[in-house]
């Protein structure tokens, strides 16, 4: 992922109290979410997904290595903040056969096609997230796999403020949003390079939370 130039490394709540029920959030600003996969010949799918209050909080693990819980958890929190009502919550735990997210520091691994990828594209920190999805079924099968990699010495200036940066972008891509930002002034562009979340990234999180999903998640 692109870090700020200026980095040494390659390359509302509006609403009115009352009886009724409380105003939607705003949501003008979304950008689309959902994920396009090919279902055949000339045919394709639109698919979208959150978290169900049932299967809160989220419980995410975490490679204990370069800072790397540390900077989930700021992600988890970032995330967290963009919701007015609390729709989504994650806690980290110590156990990762008890996750339903698992964060490494590692290159992401190979593709199978039961995986569906969201990978940022960019030559300094990599990142990618895979939803194992079984062909034919719309159940997401946890836990959600996390791959962050910096391309380049960790102890060089920069790499630290890098996989931040990409651990956020990612942990995005786990809450529901399938897609990636066509502006590059949203945490979720493809190649960010920007470190926080912006209006858009907060309206479509909220968007994600207020749309009913086609995928579920599967029971432990």
């Amino acid at each position: 992922m692109k870090i700020p130039a200026a980095l040494p490394i390659l390359g509302i709540l509006i609403a009115s109290i009352s009886c009724a029920d409380i105003a939607s959030p705003t949501r003008s600003n979304a950008y689309e979410w959902r994920r396009i996969e090919p279902a055949g010949p000339g045919t394709a799918e639109t698919l979208s997904f959150h978290w169900p209050a049932s299967r809160l909080p989220v419980k995410v693990w975490a490679e204990d290595t370069l800072n790397l819980p540390a900077k989930v958890q700021a992600g988890i929190d970032k995330w967290k903040a963009a919701f007015l009502y609390r729709e989504y919550d994650a806690v980290t735990v110590a156990d990762s056969n008890l996750a339903d997210v698992v964060v490494r520091l590692a290159p992401p691994s190979k593709l199978t096609l039961d995986v569906v990828r969201m990978r940022a594209l960019a030559p300094e920190c990599e990142g990618a997230t895979d939803f194992d999805l079984p062909s034919g079924s719309r159940e997401l099968q946890v836990p959600v796999r996390v791959f962050v990699n910096p391309r380049f010495d960790p102890a060089s200036p920069g790499v630290d403020q890098c996989l931040a940066l990409t651990v956020t972008h990612e942990m995005g891509h786990t809450i529901g949003i399938f897609d990636h930002s066509p502006s590059s002034s949203d945490i979720m562009f493809f190649d960010p390079v920007v470190s926080d979340l912006s209006a858009s990234d907060r309206a479509t999180a909220e968007l994600v939370y207020h749309t009913s999903p086609n995928v579920t998640v599967s029971a432990r």
